[in-house]
């Protein structure tokens, strides 16, 4: 979850850095009246028509899809931006509620939320997912590590290990979220395998049995919640250290991604198969993950 909150808030602050650069460029007199301020305030608002991404491929020799992304209803999310006298970057974001991000809906049954391409076609492993979510308070600190640094001192007090401190920068993120409701469809069919069926079954491209395909799950997970320890109306926390280490692979190499803590509770209101009913639901309490190391690396 915590990806899909990042994809947010940054298709949001590049749409409206992006927006503002357009309007006006800063002259001189901007500039002198911009230096030497405490930092600096950026606040964010994406209405119902939202920010959308048609398209995003990631290739090797095939391809992973994301289609049809979309972010909206942000209200005045507010962001600060502040340099210390370390050198250390800090960044803020306030609480913001009920942002929508949907993946694979466009309205016409023509795309998947997540396929895999390759020479032979495209097969569909997500249909659609959509999403509502409230955004607690968040802060990012781009620490500088060289030399004597209070901020890595006290991560690394705060359970870190030394290894994150071996560069010259590291990331921390402490956030929180909760998830009101979570919706996704996986394992259907691409558009051309629903022609195709419908086609095979007398039919013809396009037609009633082909959108049904088009648009269906074998499976559906629905009314999924995920929020804070304390029950409904509090916000799960996750804390993380992200840091990139150069080299070779035996050396270590790559990008690692430390769990300082994840804490929270998930509930999933309904799994159903086809157009079956639900078969039950599902609670999972008390997650904790604090301490947990990804790498990421090639190969």
């Amino acid at each position: 979850m915590k990806t899909f909150q990042k994809i947010a808030l940054v298709s949001a602050i590049a749409t409206a850095s992006f927006a503002t650069q357009a309007m006006e460029a800063l002259d001189d007199s901007v500039l002198g009246n911009t230096t030497g301020q405490a930092g600096v305030t950026i606040d964010i608002s994406v209405g119902g028509s939202g920010i959308s991404i048609g398209e995003i491929e990631y290739k090797d020799e095939g391809s992973v899809l994301i289609q049809n992304v979309t972010v909206n209803d942000i209200t005045k999310l507010t962001q600060t931006i502040d340099v210390d006298a370390e050198g250390n970057l800090l960044i803020g974001t306030t609480a913001v509620t009920g942002v929508n991000l949907a993946l694979g809906d466009d309205g016409t049954g023509n795309y998947s939320a997540v396929a895999l391409k390759g020479t032979n076609g495209t097969t569909e492993v997500v249909n659609n997912l959509n999403m509502t979510v409230d955004l607690g308070e968040s802060t990012t600190q781009i620490m500088n590590l060289a030399g004597a640094n209070s901020l890595a001192t006290q991560a690394q007090a705060d359970g870190f290990g030394a290894a994150a401190f071996e560069g010259s920068v590291a990331i921390r993120s402490t956030s929180s979220l909760e998830i009101t409701d979570l919706d996704v469809g996986m394992f259907g069919y691409t558009r051309a395998q629903a022609d195709a069926k419908s086609i095979a079954a007398g039919g013809a491209a396009g037609d009633a049995t082909s959108d049904f395909y088009a648009t269906s799950s074998a499976i559906n997970i629905s009314d999924v919640r995920f929020y804070g320890t304390t029950g409904i109306g509090s916000k799960a926390t996750m804390d993380q250290v992200i840091w990139a280490k150069g080299g070779t692979q035996a050396q270590g190499a790559g990008l690692y991604i430390q769990m300082g803590e994840i804490a929270g509770t998930l509930e999933v209101g309904g799994i159903a198969f086809g157009t079956s009913p639900s078969i039950g639901t599902v609670k999972v309490s008390d997650i904790n993950l604090a301490g947990m190391t990804t790498r990421i690396y090639g190969h």
